[in-house]
């Protein structure tokens, strides 16, 4: 039985900006073959600007990274 829920809308619980820029470099790490042709540093920032604070859905997010950055495999 459920008994609280909790929402961190306002990131006390969990830095989402952290936890996201972490989640984007590992990803980056494990998409190395596809994306190798672009700076860390770019797809990490276009990421997180797309992303929108997380408005964004994420099959969203990888279609226009997929499309402005070039990206197969």
């Amino acid at each position: 039985m459920i008994k609280v829920v909790i929402f961190d809308l306002d990131g006390t619980l969990l830095d989402r900006d952290s936890s996201l820029l972490a989640f984007v470099d590992e990803q980056y790490n494990r998409l190395d073959e596809h994306v190798k042709h672009v700076p860390k540093a770019f797809f990490s920032n276009r990421f997180i600007e797309l992303d929108a604070k997380g408005y964004v859905w994420k099959d969203r997010v990888y279609q226009q990274l997929i499309e402005e950055l070039e990206i197969e495999g």
